[in-house]
C-alpha cells in the first residue's frame, strides 16, 4: 500500500491550499483555501493572497481585507461610496454632481445637503460658491 500523498508535502500544493484526491483516478487535486486565489493553471496552482489579485474583485472603490476567522476575502466601500449591491455582492456607488464624485469628508463652505440618495441629490449653496 502506498502513503497518501496529500500527508507527503501537501501533495506539493503548496502553502495556501488544501490537496485532495480524484474519488476516481485518486490524482491529487489541489484547491486554494479560502482568502487565497489560484493564479496558476488547473494543474499548476498557484495560490496567492486574494487581495492581492485585482483587488480581490472588489472593484477600484472598495477595500479588500480578511474575515479575521474565516479568512474570506471581504469588500469595503471606500468613504463617499455606498453598497447597492449584497453582503456578498457588493457594488460601491458613489454620489456624483456634474460627473464628479461629491467628497462629504471634505466640507464646503456655505453648503448644505437637502436630500441624500444614490440617484438624487438635492444641494443648498450660496451662488458664490457654484463653481466645484
Amino acid at each position: 500500500m502506498f502513503p497518501d500523498s496529500c500527508t507527503v508535502n501537501n501533495g506539493d500544493c503548496g502553502s495556501y491550499a488544501t490537496c485532495s484526491h480524484d474519488a476516481m483516478t485518486y490524482a491529487v487535486i489541489c484547491t486554494c483555501e479560502a482568502g487565497y486565489t489560484n493564479t496558476g493553471s488547473a494543474t499548476n496552482v498557484v495560490c496567492k493572497d486574494s487581495c492581492t489579485v485585482n483587488n480581490g474583485d472588489c472593484g477600484s472603490y472598495a477595500t479588500c481585507s480578511h474575515d479575521a476567522i474565516t479568512n474570506a476575502a471581504i469588500c469595503t466601500c471606500k468613504a463617499g461610496y455606498t453598497n447597492t449591491g449584497s453582503a456578498t455582492n457588493v457594488v460601491c456607488k458613489g454620489m456624483m454632481m456634474s460627473g464628479r464624485t461629491l467628497n462629504l469628508s471634505s466640507p464646503l463652505p456655505c453648503f448644505q445637503i437637502v436630500a441624500l440618495s444614490t440617484m438624487e441629490i438635492v444641494v443648498h449653496m450660496p451662488l458664490a460658491h457654484m463653481m466645484l
